[in-house]
């Protein structure tokens, strides 16, 4: 949008501002390279501390695969059978023939459908910890982008809101010779001085604006630092993302989730069938009496499955049930944010082909006409002070309504994942 000036005004505002540009520039460039829209994407990715976690957790339970089916430790048993306490050999390992001093060897053997379930269990764990993984990984993503879009359209609305201090000044430097001249009331130089002083307040609040836009990009890029570059083109597939809607992140992490649940059930399931174990032993007894050897065979009696196993297997289908249920309200929950922000797109598409079209060249007309007046005594410096002030808000509301709508296209395209 221009605005109107005079062209000495005009060099120097764009001075000021490239004043102030530099200025903030050069400080920040101190700590940290500036970084476009994909560098921050990049370096979001790279230093996240929630993602750097869930890797972690990933490759833990990726570890645990090797040994989920792997049967349990075996052990060592040692001890003494048949010890007399009492009687002539009392107290003695070799003179009665029934003592004896053991070792044995034994291994519990939990039945293949377990093992079978326990290493689906397994799988299925790290699958899951993969697709929180992608979860993390795209709103980490979305966050930053949206983060970056703020701080870009807060440092445009300072910049033009420079350019019109810049002008202002001018303006009031001029208030004087108008009056002087005749050409102005003599509450023209005071009414100049207020209007600047309101414009400059306005500034603070858009200098606040893109310090908490970058305390927000530093939150996800892990340093202060400048953006440079211009806003990638961002375009939205409305069709595309309704018939892709089940691609997000968080639905389809529903799917190792369920998959788990599934294992876990067949899991509980195979509890109904006993395990077994085998041992074998070996006895030494005293000088004069034969070695034994011993070997033994146990079984595991599920004698009552309805009221041990059953109640397990039954509570992980209900897990199971709760996991379908969420998700189908996930899905609902994601179609209605998809439609809400495509609502939304419309409405500011709207919005600014009307500014753009329709208010913003009355409003250059207007200040160019209220302004030309003023200097030639024929108009009031308030009117064309209000002239200005109306050109100005349309051009920041401009410049919000794009923001608005970069944000909005952000989100659509970080709805679904790639």
């Amino acid at each position: 949008m221009k605005l109107f000036q005079r062209p000495q005004s005009v060099c120097r505002g764009a001075a000021i501002v490239a004043m102030l540009c530099t200025w903030q520039s050069a400080s920040i460039a101190q700590t940290a390279p500036a970084l476009d829209f994909d560098g921050a994407l990049r370096a979001a990715e790279n230093n996240a501390p929630m993602l750097q976690g869930r890797a972690a957790s990933t490759q833990g339970a990726a570890a645990l695969q090797t040994s989920a089916a792997l049967l349990p430790d075996p052990k060592l048993t040692l001890g003494v059978q048949d010890f007399p306490v009492s009687g002539p050999v009392q107290g003695s390992l070799t003179r009665d023939n029934f003592t004896m001093r053991q070792i044995g060897y034994a291994q519990d053997v939990p039945n293949r459908a377990k093992r079978a379930a326990r290493a689906d269990v397994a799988l299925a764990r790290t699958d899951r910890e993969r697709a929180l993984e992608r979860v993390e990984a795209q709103a980490i993503r979305r966050e930053t982008g949206l983060a970056w879009i703020a701080r870009y359209f807060a440092e445009k609305r300072l910049a033009l809101l420079s350019t019109v201090v810049a002008q202002q000044r001018q303006l009031v430097d001029t208030a004087p010779a108008q009056y002087a001249a005749g050409k102005a009331m003599a509450a023209a130089v005071p009414i100049a001085r207020l209007d600047a002083l309101a414009l400059t307040d306005r500034q603070d609040e858009l200098q606040r604006e893109v310090a908490q836009a970058g305390i927000q990009l530093q939150r996800w890029v892990g340093s202060r630092t400048p953006i440079a570059g211009a806003l990638p083109a961002l375009t939205v597939d409305a069709a595309y993302l309704h018939a892709n809607i089940e691609r997000s992140a968080a639905i389809a992490a529903f799917a190792p989730e369920s998959a788990l649940a599934e294992a876990e059930v067949r899991e509980a399931d195979a509890a109904k069938v006993g395990d077994w174990g085998w041992s074998v032993g070996y006895g030494r007894r005293g000088q004069g009496y034969g070695d034994l050897l011993s070997v033994r065979f146990t079984f595991e009696l599920p004698l009552a499955p309805n009221e041990r196993q059953q109640p397990m297997v039954i509570a992980k289908q209900k897990q199971l049930e709760r996991l379908s249920s969420e998700r189908a309200d996930l899905v609902r929950q994601r179609t209605q944010e998809l439609d809400s922000l495509l609502a939304d797109l419309e409405e500011a598409d709207r919005k600014l082909k009307r500014l753009a079209t329709e208010a913003q060249p009355l409003a250059e007309q207007r200040s160019a006409l209220t302004l030309a007046a003023f200097e030639t005594g024929r108009d009031t410096l308030s009117a064309a002070l209000q002239a200005r002030q109306q050109q100005t808000e349309l051009a920041l509301r401009e410049l919000a309504l794009q923001g608005k709508r970069a944000d909005v296209q952000w989100r659509l395209n970080t709805l679904i994942a790639e």
